[in-house]
């Protein structure tokens, strides 16, 4: 069979496979079969103050997805192996993983849910609109989720194949994504990064090259990259560069790309958590956790970089070390820090970290959070309700317990008990696994 022959098989074998899932997802939506009665309850063990702004929350319970609005939470599905729950951009959908592979959508409004892929790497909402970007196997495809929730039969449409990583573009038009490197007998082929349109339908044509990363060498070794993020005026991209499994663990790069890839950057050793980089609000300042090695506990120091030119300035104290942070605004910062110390395989020797609120003029550090023994306050994240919100997690490292206040750790209070503990590595939480602010993404960050 010709090379036209057996693309046109492929593409009849896609199809074939979105019609089905298509339908599942119509059904779905539309007749309420996987729908989960929503009960809504108060707080365990707490009643609703009419006074407090509480921000809207997707999180996991016992397996479960619930959802918090207004001070009262209630059960969205049944399921018992829920995970990474994801807002659309306006707030009328949460995508989320069960069993992390199926990927479901729960329409908040129908209070409904349905299946919408059944093997899923990795997906992430369009920053605009209601359309689900799902990379399976190096396919990336699209699912328009607001018309096969108004009725209308929508599949799910490939857009390009040999995508190792992915974001969107902010203005939600298409994707910049990079390929994985491969090796050769003569090593490792270079990552190369590709600006695709949300068009593309598998037209190599419409896929047009940014950039290609270095080749291996003492200094640089790449074999795919981290999502990508883009400073507030569009003109820079912010990713990590990873090398080999048994080495990113340990170590990987912070780069920054220019908007039309005539600049490049390597900026610090870092692991390789995307949300331990990221751009402030409206200015082209970098932060992130830089340092190598895979604890948590040490050499872990908040780092912000300004472009275009690299003003490199590092505000953890010598003793402490840093991990999880939001921004504030362009001036202020709030981290999690912990004093620095050893690892120990046992957790109860580790230290946990309290929140502290850092100006970056000024170099002010205040701490704003007193957790109580045995209890850490980690993955502060500045959210936009009514008002500005602080929440932040609580734990013991069993249990864990959302948190609020003000921006300056002001009138702090318990809004969501009971959350699900998420996958740990070396005291690395990653909370994303269980919980979801409403307005506290990131910018640049379409995730």
């Amino acid at each position: 069979m010709n090379r036209f022959g057996t693309q046109n098989v492929l593409k009849s074998r896609q199809t074939s496979r979105c019609l089905v899932l298509g339908v599942l997802l119509l059904i779905g939506l539309c007749s309420g079969t996987t729908t989960v009665s929503a009960r809504s309850v108060n707080h365990p063990g707490q009643e609703v103050n009419q006074q407090i702004d509480y921000p809207q929350a997707a999180y996991i319970r016992a397996g479960s997805l619930w959802i918090s609005k207004g001070g009262v939470e209630y059960r969205a599905t049944d399921q018992t192996r829920a995970s990474l729950p994801k807002w659309s951009a306006d707030g009328k959908f949460i995508a989320y993983w069960v069993a992390e592979q199926n990927l479901w959508v729960y329409d908040v409004e129908r209070k409904r849910s349905a299946l919408v892929v059944e093997s899923a790497d990795q997906y992430s909402w369009s920053p605009k609109e209601h359309i689900l970007a799902v990379r399976e196997n190096g396919l990336l495809s699209v699912v328009d989720i607001a018309r096969l929730a108004a009725g209308q039969l929508q599949v799910q449409q490939p857009v390009v194949s040999g995508v190792g990583n992915y974001s969107w573009t902010p203005d939600g038009s298409g994707f910049l994504v990079s390929s994985l490197a491969q090796l050769q007998p003569t090593g490792w082929t270079n990552v190369k990064l590709y600006v695709v349109p949300l068009t593309a339908n598998m037209d190599p044509k419409q896929v047009k090259q940014l950039y290609m990363l270095p080749s291996q060498s003492d200094d640089f070794f790449a074999v795919g990259t981290s999502i990508f993020k883009w400073s507030s005026d569009g003109k820079w991209i912010a990713f990590i560069a990873k090398p080999t499994a048994s080495l990113s663990a340990d170590g990987n790069l912070l780069c920054v790309l220019s908007r039309d890839g005539s600049r490049f950057y390597t900026l610090d050793k870092m692991l390789g958590y995307p949300s331990w980089f990221n751009w402030a609000p409206q200015t082209n300042k970098l932060a992130s956790i830089t340092g190598e090695g895979r604890f948590s506990v040490e050499n872990k120091q908040l780092t912000v970089d300004e472009l275009p030119v690299i003003q490199s300035k590092s505000y953890t104290p010598s003793g402490y070390a840093d991990r999880d942070f939001t921004w504030l605004d362009d001036y202020h910062i709030v981290v999690a820090r912990a004093k620095e110390r050893a690892w120990s395989n046992t957790p109860g020797e580790r230290p946990l970290p309290a929140l502290y609120r850092i100006g970056l003029d000024d170099n002010q550090q205040i701490r704003i959070t007193n957790p109580p023994s045995g209890s850490g306050d980690f993955f502060p994240q500045h959210v936009k309700s009514r008002s500005d919100r602080l929440t932040w997690i609580r734990t013991t490292r069993k249990q864990a317990d959302a948190w609020s206040s003000g921006p300056s750790g002001d009138k702090p209070y318990l809004i969501i008990k009971q959350l699900d503990m998420p996958n740990e590595y070396y005291d690395h939480f990653n909370w994303e696994e269980v919980i979801a602010w409403y307005g506290g993404r990131s910018r640049g960050d379409f995730q």
